[in-house]
């Protein structure tokens, strides 16, 4: 995978989880207010749901364009704080489990076994499931309603969040040392699909631009949330127990 690719998978990590540096100029319009706080609230409720993303990177640089494809399903139980979620790119598979207070990370190949890290408090847990993240990065910046529509029958509300994000200078990679003039995330934007009567998410779709130098690459990726308050299963493999890194995969320095 092309150096700017995997600065976009960083980024992802970033936008998904919140982390944004938002200009301090922004509008926020009431409906789409009342829409995010009735989304978030319902939630803070909910016990179980699935979800699946399908993201697409096209990164150009060096006068090479690249696609990345990753499909990403999972389901959450919010009520014994367990999550399991299974990332496919390129054909191969990598699973992430959180059972227990623990964070469970496949390995990826030639390696095996499983990277291993505490998680030792509610917040950081809460972090690792995508609804909250997805919810959490309209909680700031400009915030847009864009109307309803029907389907099958019901009625959707449409919120669409703009948030202006900075010039990220230095962050980590993998290396973990800081990088002199990273790359921008430019143009970001995410649209929610909420629906009317329960307050449930259905669906987001994330777009914005990552650039470096004359390299330039677009992300998109789109989620669905379904199967609310139906049973899940969430179960951890028998070789995780066993063949475990506590200091993260080998692939990740």
């Amino acid at each position: 995978m092309a150096r700017l690719a995997l600065h976009i998978l960083l980024a992802v990590s970033l936008l998904t989880a919140g982390c944004l540096q938002l200009g301090p100029n922004h509008v926020r319009e009431e409906r789409a207010v009342e829409a995010l706080d009735n989304a978030r609230d319902t939630l803070a409720t909910t016990e179980t749901y699935r979800f699946e993303s399908n993201m697409i990177i096209t990164a150009t640089t060096d006068s090479r364009t690249e696609r990345v494809d990753v499909d990403l399903s999972g389901v959450v139980d919010a009520t014994t704080r367990e999550m399991r979620a299974t990332a496919t790119t390129d054909d191969e598979s990598r699973r992430i489990l959180v059972l227990n207070g623990t964070l469970y990370r496949e390995c990826a190949y030639p390696w095996d076994g499983w990277a291993v890290e505490e998680l030792d408090d509610d917040t950081r847990w809460v972090d690792q499931t995508p609804a909250t993240r997805q919810l959490s990065l309209l909680g700031s910046g400009s915030l847009y309603w864009n109307g309803t529509e029907t389907v099958d029958g019901e009625q959707i509300m449409i919120i669409t969040g703009e948030p202006t994000v900075n010039a990220l200078t230095e962050y980590q990679d993998t290396q973990s040392q800081p990088l002199i003039g990273g790359p921008r995330i430019d143009n970001a934007e995410l649209r929610a699909w909420i629906n009317a009567e329960t307050g449930r998410l259905l669906r987001t779709e994330l777009r914005f631009t990552v650039s470096k130098g004359e390299n330039t690459a677009t992300a998109s990726m789109t989620t669905t949330y379904n199967d609310y308050g139906e049973p899940v299963s969430i179960n951890l493999p028998a070789e995780a127990r066993t063949n475990q890194y506590e200091l993260g995969c080998p692939g990740d320095t």
